[in-house]
This record gives C-alpha cells, sequence and structure tokens, in this order.
C-alpha cells in the first residue's frame, strides 16, 4: 500500500525548493559549509522540520510551541504551551521519526555521508578523507563502523523508494531485451560452490527507454522466467530480443503481437548480420554494471538492498544531471521515508512473488511433457 500518494508524485522530479548553498555545490567545496548552514539546506528540503509547523500535545492535546534548548541537536524543542499554565510536561523531539533521530555526530557530518553516498564514494575514500576535515576542525575521526551504519540506513531508503515503482517496461513500437545471469561464477569451474552463485538473475531492458528490472529468480525454467516478464512488460511491446536460450521460446506468447528475434550466442553471434538491431547487447552491459554495483553477497537481504540501490541509481538519480539535484533529489526521498513527528513515512512494499496462475498465462504454457521445451 502506499503511504504517502501516489506513485506518480513520489517518482516526480524534485518539488521543494532548492537552498542557494546546495546550488552549484560540489566535493572541493563541500568543507565550507557550516552546520547552521546545513540545517538551512535540510530544512528547506523537508527532512528537518521547521520551527513554524508545530504538532500537537501528545499528552494534553494543547497547541505547542518551539522553545530555545541548547542541548538538543537542532538547538530548540517543541513545548505544550500549558506547562506554565497548568503544568503539562508534554515534550516532543523535532528529530523524532526524522533520518537524524538519536544520530551521535554533527549534522554537517550526516550531510557530508549523504553527498558521499549520491556520488557513490567508496566507505575506504569517505573515511580517508572525511577524517582530514575532521581533523582540521580538532574533532575525534569518525570509525568505519559509523560510515557503514549511514550507508546501510541509505541503501534502506533507497530500496523502499524503489519498491513503489510501478512503471511498466517497454511499450508500443519499444523493444525488451530478456537474459538471465549470474551473480559471481567459479573460476576455471574450481573452488568451492557457495549459494550465491547458484542465484540466478533475469534482467528486462527498454532499449528506447534505457530503463532495466533486475529480479532474483528460483532457476531458469520458464515457469521462473516468464510470470516476471508478463507482470513487469508492457503487453503491447512490439519487439523482442532474446539469445536462442529453450527457455525463451516462444516468450512472445505473452504480448498482443510482438515479434520474437533472438541471436545464437552458442555460435558467435551475438549481433545479427542482417539486422543490427537485433541484440542483447545493451543488456548484457547493464549486467556488468549491476554486477559491480553488488558490493556485499553475505545474505539475501544485502542482494536485494544493493539491486534495488542500483536501480534507483540508474532510474532516478541519473535522471538529474548535476550533483545540487542529485542531492536535492535525495533528501526529498529520505523526507518521504522519514516525514517527522506524527507522520507515517513510505514503507517497503511487499511485492507477491508472480507465478504462472497469479498472472493468468497457464494457457500460455507450452503443453508437453519435453523437459527440453518447458525449461
Amino acid at each position: 500500500m502506499l503511504i504517502m500518494g501516489p506513485v506518480s508524485f513520489i517518482f516526480a522530479a524534485y518539488s521543494s525548493t532548492m537552498h542557494p548553498s546546495l546550488e552549484n555545490i560540489n566535493l572541493f567545496d563541500i568543507g565550507s559549509l557550516k552546520e547552521e548552514t546545513v540545517k538551512d539546506i535540510l530544512t528547506e528540503a523537508r527532512v528537518l522540520p521547521d520551527r513554524i509547523s508545530t504538532p500537537i500535545c501528545p499528552i494534553c492535546g494543547h497547541e505547542t510551541s518551539a522553545n530555545k534548548d541548547s542541548s538538543r541537536k537542532l538547538g530548540w524543542v517543541w513545548i505544550c504551551k500549558n506547562k506554565y499554565r497548568y503544568g503539562c510536561s508534554g515534550k516532543i523531539n523535532p528529530l523524532s521519526n526524522t533520518f537524524f533521530e538519536n544520530i551521535k555526530i554533527r549534522l554537517l557530518d550526516v550531510f557530508l555521508l549523504i553527498i558521499c553516498f549520491v556520488t557513490k564514494m567508496q566507505v575506504s575514500l569517505v573515511l580517508e578523507h572525511l577524517n582530514l576535515f575532521r581533523n582540521r576542525r580538532g574533532q575525534p575521526q569518525m570509525s568505519w563502523a559509523t560510515i557503514v551504519d549511514f550507508y546501510s540506513r541509505m541503501r534502506e531508503v533507497t530500496e523502499i523508494v524503489a519498491s513503489h515503482h510501478d512503471k511498466l517496461l517497454g511499450g508500443p513500437d519499444k523493444t525488451i531485451l530478456l537474459d538471465e545471469t549470474f551473480l559471481t561464477k567459479r573460476k576455471y569451474n574450481r573452488g568451492r560452490k557457495t549459494q550465491t552463485m547458484t542465484q540466478v538473475v533475469l534482467g528486462i531492458y527498454c532499449r528506447e527507454d534505457k530503463e532495466g528490472l533486475f529480479f532474483l529468480v528460483d532457476g531458469k525454467k520458464k515457469r521462473d522466467l516468464w510470470p516476471l516478464i508478463a507482470r513487469h512488460c508492457h503487453p503491447e511491446t512490439s519487439i523482442i530480443c532474446t539469445d536462442s536460450a529453450t527457455q525463451y521460446h516462444s516468450v512472445n506468447k505473452l504480448f498482443n503481437d510482438a515479434v520474437h528475434k533472438t541471436t545464437n550466442h552458442k555460435k558467435g553471434e551475438f549481433v545479427s548480420k542482417i539486422d543490427k538491431l537485433n541484440t542483447i547487447n545493451p543488456l548484457e552491459n547493464e549486467n556488468k554494471h549491476f554486477k559491480k554495483a553488488i558490493v556485499s553477497r553475505q545474505s539475501e537481504k544485502h542482494l536485494k538492498q544493493y539491486m534495488a540501490l542500483h536501480f534507483y541509481r540508474r532510474t532516478r538519480l541519473s535522471t538529474m544531471k548535476s550533483l545540487d539535484a542529485k542531492v536535492q533529489l535525495f533528501l526529498e526521498d529520505i523526507s518521504l521515508v522519514f516525514p517527522g513527528y506524527g507522520k507515517k513515512g513510505l514503507e517497503l512494499k511487499k511485492i507477491e512473488i508472480p507465478t504462472v496462475e497469479s498472472e493468468g498465462i497457464s494457457d500460455k504454457m507450452p503443453k508437453t511433457s519435453n523437459k527440453k521445451l518447458l525449461k
């Protein structure tokens, strides 16, 4: 269920006003940022609350007001207006249910981590440069674990936002490329075989839109792949390109009037000699980027997070050309997941695994006892 409104809103371009200090920002001048400036940037992007939009007291239901409190991260706190008249003890932390709740480091440091995350900077480089920056300010060094923890939280944000993407790939006069791959392989078929080496990923890619999806699947049979293709591809797609693997035989049955083009990779044919557009090379290239994005294969949870992160970067952040626009967009996505006190944020959308029966394609599956055709 969508919490914050229609999907079209979530996947629209950023809508709030960009703070002047964020405009044209780059990695070379972020060291000049101040804590108060960062507060203004985050407030402008709705990641932090403003003092004016006061909530209702959770104890007496009366209005609250922002009161100065130097012990707080923002320098103020919401206190019930009945405190002095009726002795109400109602007090609300303005960081409650925000991305910054319970953080121990400064807002400036978190903001720098956000910029590093958006620019895909590796943790080792972040640790080196951020600690140099902190040393100049006479602050203790930040630990590796702190950076990893914040990177993990930001990956969770991208996973939640990406889970609400429901756009169908392809369409009239468009081409869908299909291919499956393994995440890892043993070099020269030597060494211990692990569970992650048996995990198959199905790739679906639209050539014209340059958008794609990747799914962990149980195997390479038609029953494993076809339901996902049926659910996530537009039925009016004009052309389907695959290799000559048996699991794609007659896959055009899933579409209303699509032409199925194939190339035989086993014979070294990766691009058709008579039709240069008959190839799945763009998807093969996307597979390379996808595999590089999978930093950790510790568990299926990690795999899915990195898959969602790759999708988020390629289909959402990449739509913004400048760093300031990408940071602004990511900040707004953070505000969707962590909207602040008293508001319900966007949650991870649980999607049922499609089956032949759920997608209503039982009649399109091959009616044969030949196991090769069922693969």
